[in-house]
C-alpha cells in the first residue's frame, strides 16, 4: 500500500476537474501541489476560497490549504512528485476537430522535471490513442522509458459537476495503463483511498469514457426529437413520457431539455473526426443544438417578439451549478436579439454572462415580462410562487418551460391559463 504522508502528487490544471481531485487527495493525507498558470487564481485558492461552486469543496479546501496542499504556478514541483495528474481542457476547433494545445503545452512545461519512478495519469477526456501519443513524447526524454522506469495511464474523471467531492471516491475508477506495470501503479493510488477500480488498456478506457458521455447525449437527443415530433401533433411530450414510463420496466424514456455543457457538446467529435460515418452521433448533436431555436420559433409562432420583454431564467448549462460553458441559453438569447426582443437574464449562481449582468432576483427579472423562458432546471425555479408570477408578469405572458418546472405538463402555455401547480423538486442530474 501507498504511504500517503510520504507521497507527493502534482495536479496540473486547477479547474473544475483538477481542484476537487487535488483537495480530496489532500484530505486523504497526500502532499498535493496544484499547478496552474494564473497566479491570481492560485493566490485566491491559497486564501482558502473556491473559484467556482462545488458542494463540500470549500470546507475541504480550508482543511488542507497551507498544510498539505498548495496552489502554485511553479512547475518545478513536478520533480518532487511521485504521481502527476493532467486535468486539462481538450476543446474542439471551428471544424469540430480535437485541440490538444493545453496537453502539449503542459508536457513541454514538465519534461525537464520528469524522472524515473514517476507515474503520469491523464484525466482529461481525449480522443482514442492520445495516451499512446503522450507515451511517444515521454519516451523521447533522456533516461526515461515508459513501462520500464516511468509509468503512464489514462484514468478519466467520471463525476457529475456539483457532485465531484462525493463521486471522486464513490464512482468506480477506470484504469487504462499503457502496459501492465503502469496499470498497477495507477491502481495502487486509487485503491489506497478506497476507490473501486476496473483495469483495462488505455485505448479501451479512452473509448469507454467517450461512450459514456455519448450514450447519455444520444438518449437526450431521442427525447428532444420526440418532443419535436409530439409538438407536430399538437401533443405535449411530458404527458406522453408519463404514458411510456409509468409502471413499465422497459420504459425509461428521458425528459427533453436543453442539452449542453463542455463535455456532451464536443466529445462525440473525438470519435468521428477521422471517420467517414458516425451519423447517429452527429445527428444527436444537430438535434440537441437545434432545440433552443425550436423553442424560440414556437414562441414566435404565437406572438411577435419585437420590443417584447423576455426573461431567460437560467444561464448555467445544467441545474444548480455556476458553469456557463457551452450553455444553450446563449443561443436562445442570440435568437431573441435577432427578433429585436428586450432580453433579461436571471441565474441564482451566475453574475455575468456574454458581457451582460445577470439579475439575481428571479421576480425582478420576471416583472412586466411578455415571455418567460425557463432554460435551466435550477431547483429555485421549481419553487417559484405562481400567484406572485401572475401579479408581476404581463397578463398575457407566454411561458416556455421545456423542463416542466411549473408542473403543467406543457412545454409552452400562457401564464393566465395555469390554475395551480404542485411544487416538485427535479430529480434530473
Amino acid at each position: 500500500m501507498i504511504n500517503a504522508k510520504k507521497t507527493h502528487i502534482a495536479v496540473i490544471g486547477i479547474g473544475r476537474v483538477g481542484l476537487p481531485l487535488a483537495i480530496v487527495l489532500a484530505d486523504k493525507g497526500f502532499n498535493v501541489f496544484g499547478i496552474g498558470r494564473d497566479q491570481k487564481k492560485m493566490d485566491f485558492i491559497n486564501s482558502g476560497k473556491m473559484p467556482f461552486m462545488e458542494k463540500g469543496a470549500k470546507s475541504l479546501l480550508a482543511k488542507s490549504v497551507g498544510k498539505n496542499f498548495i496552489a502554485t504556478t511553479d512547475f518545478s514541483y513536478i520533480a518532487k512528485s511521485d504521481y502527476i495528474f493532467l486535468t486539462l481542457g481538450t476543446p474542439i476547433d471551428e471544424n469540430m476537430n480535437p485541440v490538444y494545445d493545453q496537453i502539449d503545452s503542459a508536457i513541454n512545461s514538465i519534461k525537464e522535471f520528469l524522472k524515473p519512478g514517476q507515474t503520469l495519469i491523464l484525466r482529461s477526456t481525449v480522443s482514442p490513442k492520445t495516451t499512446q501519443y503522450v507515451k511517444s513524447i515521454i519516451n523521447e526524454i533522456k533516461n526515461i522509458k515508459v513501462g520500464q522506469n516511468f509509468f503512464l495511464a489514462f484514468c478519466p474523471e467520471r463525476i457529475a459537476e456539483g457532485k465531484a467531492i462525493e463521486e471522486i471516491v464513490t464512482v468506480p475508477q477506470l484504469i487504462g495503463g499503457v502496459d501492465l506495470k503502469s496499470s498497477i501503479k495507477a491502481e495502487l493510488l486509487f485503491k489506497s483511498i478506497g476507490i473501486k477500480t476496473l483495469v483495462s488498456d488505455d485505448i479501451s478506457v479512452e473509448l469507454a469514457k467517450l461512450y459514456t458521455n455519448m450514450y447519455r447525449y444520444i438518449n437526450l437527443a431521442i427525447a428532444n426529437e420526440f418532443f419535436v415530433l409530439s409538438d407536430s401533433y399538437n401533443k405535449d411530450i411530458h404527458e406522453i413520457i408519463n404514458l411510456v414510463n409509468f409502471g413499465y420496466s422497459r420504459g425509461g424514456l428521458s425528459l427533453p431539455g436543453l442539452t449542453a455543457g463542455p463535455c456532451l457538446f464536443k466529445d462525440g467529435f473525438f470519435l468521428i473526426s477521422d471517420l467517414p460515418f458516425g451519423d447517429l452521433i452527429s445527428t444527436s448533436w444537430k438535434i440537441n443544438e437545434s432545440i433552443p431555436l425550436i423553442l424560440v420559433k414556437k414562441i414566435r409562432d404565437e406572438i411577435t417578439l419585437k420590443n417584447k420583454k423576455v426573461a431567460i431564467l437560467g444561464v448555467a448549462f445544467k441545474a444548480d451549478i455556476d458553469d456557463t460553458r457551452e450553455s444553450l441559453s446563449f443561443k436562445i438569447r442570440k435568437a431573441l436579439l435577432r427578433e429585436q426582443a428586450d432580453v433579461i437574464l436571471h441565474d441564482p449562481y451566475v453574475s455575468n454572462y456574454v458581457n451582460q449582468t445577470v439579475e439575481k432576483d428571479a421576480y425582478k427579472a420576471i416583472k412586466d415580462a411578455d415571455v418567460i423562458i425557463i432554460a435551466t432546471n435550477h431547483q429555485e425555479y421549481y419553487r417559484l410562487n405562481l400567484a406572485k408570477l401572475k401579479r408581476l408578469a404581463k397578463r398575457n405572458c407566454l411561458i416556455s418551460d421545456i423542463w416542466n418546472t411549473l408542473g403543467t405538463g406543457k412545454t409552452q402555455f400562457y401564464l393566465k391559463e395555469v390554475k395551480a401547480k404542485r411544487n416538485k423538486i427535479s430529480k434530473k442530474d
